[in-house]
């Protein structure tokens, strides 16, 4: 079972659009990225109208504080 525990904070703040993500995380690509994100490595972008998506950027901040712990 993939567990996601980012969702556990509330998605606050600023949101990114997935390639920003990717490079704030440090991916080249929006298509790595995406590729995590099925993997439940990293959040997965939320919709918020249209085709328009984002991740909040406190869920990043919570990817990189437990990569580095």
């Amino acid at each position: 079972m993939i567990t996601q525990p980012w969702k556990s904070i509330p998605a606050t703040g600023p949101l990114l659009r997935p390639a920003q993500a990717a490079e704030y995380l440090g991916y080249k690509s929006r298509a790595h990225y995406y590729e995590l994100a099925r993997q439940g490595k990293v959040p997965s972008p939320i919709h918020v109208a249209g085709k328009a998506a984002g991740v909040p950027k406190c869920w990043l901040d919570f990817c990189i504080g437990a990569a580095a712990a």
